[in-house]
């Protein structure tokens, strides 16, 4: 098996976990948010291991907090053990560094301890690799996860119920705010004002409307993107000139829309820069599926760069309300797209792209531009599968048919094209 690397907003904890366990999996789980590196090893299944960079995690870290005092011992263990080719567990209680009973109720503790922190996590990512450290293989003793599973939802559990009354007032309360309209949109930012003023300019020049991008982060975004070998074209642009030239003034649009709301929120600039590279890699996609099937993979591109812009808005909105983790991502994805098709209104976005933000989970109500709507919601799909090979062969579209696009290819390019994006979000 290879690796296998994915986002935390599209694979929960728990389902991860439940994989694992139900195919008796072998390898290490690294679940990384912000600067928190957290580390469960299993076999056939079981958790045998835990480690967290968090100094606080002292329950997690149980086998160097009870090993404080005895440092000395443990490196001079862990260098026989590795001599004797023999596990470092094994041979710790072989030699009665502590009995099998300890060491099992310590790894017990730290497991719950971490995984109830983690079971929060709606950001991330995650990573399973197949290898275990050498140190590890063969281990002794291994946890029931299921258990282990099951007893750090209950302390979640305990520790949400004398919350969950006044979450519940809160979601109610902001359905409404969305359902009636009482939120204040962002007006649209300088920069798209000055642009679009321009564009509609029957007369107006390429130079005058790359004037009017003066910040040189959007510069740099603009031209790797154009660079980008995933954005289609082979060569090389050093001038902005040659990029819009190239890019065209709508989708030109789109990217500084994009870096505009890239700052919108700047309580939540980790979540919405998550969200901005999960449009780029979207759109990005859009694009090639547009190009295989000869649609307009210009307006996919644009589509797919956009749709999510809702989401922006919903994050800053929440940031005033306290909510769990799991409330937040469920009213976030219950009303993103309606919110980034008020947005896109009034704006004055062309219906080409309201219409396929507000509908990109239901193509199907999307009448007049069902065939895009479609185009973006499996681009979307895509996006989220992070290479490995699930199938898309079960949906079903009404406007084209999967043999026209090259589905295997664009699967296989989602690491590269995951990393070029965030290098793109990155740099601003």
């Amino acid at each position: 098996m290879q690796k296998m690397t994915g986002f935390l907003n599209v694979m929960r904890v728990t389902e991860i976990i439940q994989w694992l366990v139900s195919s008796k999996r072998t390898g290490t789980l690294i679940l990384i948010q912000d600067d928190r590196q957290n580390k469960i090893y299993f076999q056939d299944g079981k958790i045998i291991y835990i480690w967290s960079n968090c100094e606080a995690d002292e329950t997690v870290n149980f086998l160097e907090c009870q090993s404080h005092s005895r440092r000395d011992e443990l490196a001079s263990a862990s260098a026989n053990s590795e001599a004797l080719g023999l596990p470092l567990i094994g041979y710790l209680l072989s030699q009665k560094f502590f009995s099998s009973e300890q060491f099992e109720a310590l790894l017990k503790e730290g497991a719950e301890t971490l995984l109830t922190s983690v079971l929060t996590w709606d950001t991330g990512t995650f990573d399973f690799d197949p290898e275990l450290p050498q140190f590890l293989l063969n281990s002794p003793i291994g946890l029931n996860t299921f258990h282990i599973l099951f007893e750090s939802t209950l302390r979640l559990d305990e520790s949400h119920r004398d919350s969950q009354v006044d979450a519940e007032m809160v979601m109610n309360k902001i359905r409404g705010l969305i359902q009636e309209g009482g939120f204040e949109l962002p007006p649209m930012p300088e920069v798209m004002q000055q642009l679009a003023e321009k564009i509609d300019t029957p007369t107006i020049s390429i130079d005058e409307i790359v004037a009017c991008i003066t910040d040189q982060i959007l510069v740099s975004k603009i031209l790797k993107i154009f660079n980008s070998p995933y954005y289609g074209r082979h060569g090389h642009a050093s001038s902005l000139k040659d990029a819009v030239v190239f890019i065209g003034l709508k989708s030109l649009m789109s990217i500084v829309t994009v870096h505009a709301m890239s700052s919108y929120s700047p309580r939540n600039s980790r979540k919405i820069k998550g969200v901005l590279q999960h449009s780029l890699v979207c759109a990005m996609i859009a694009r090639q599926i547009a190009r295989d099937m000869s649609a307009n993979f210009e307006l996919a591109f644009i589509c797919g760069l956009l749709h999510d812009i809702g989401k922006t808005i919903l994050l800053e909105m929440l940031s005033d309300f306290t909510l769990p983790a799991d409330l937040q991502v469920q009213l976030i994805e219950e009303n993103h797209s309606e919110m980034g098709y008020v947005l896109a209104q009034q704006w004055n976005f062309g219906s080409d792209i309201t219409d396929v933000i507000r509908y990109h989970h239901t193509p199907e109500l999307a009448a007049d531009h069902t065939r895009m709507a479609e185009i973006i919601n499996l681009a979307d799909t895509m996006s989220y599968l992070n290479g490995q090979p699930v199938e898309v062969t079960d949906m079903a579209f009404t406007s084209f048919d999967l043999s026209q696009i090259n589905v295997d290819d664009i699967l296989g390019e989602l690491d590269t094209l995951g990393n070029e994006a965030a290098q793109i979000v990155d740099l601003g």
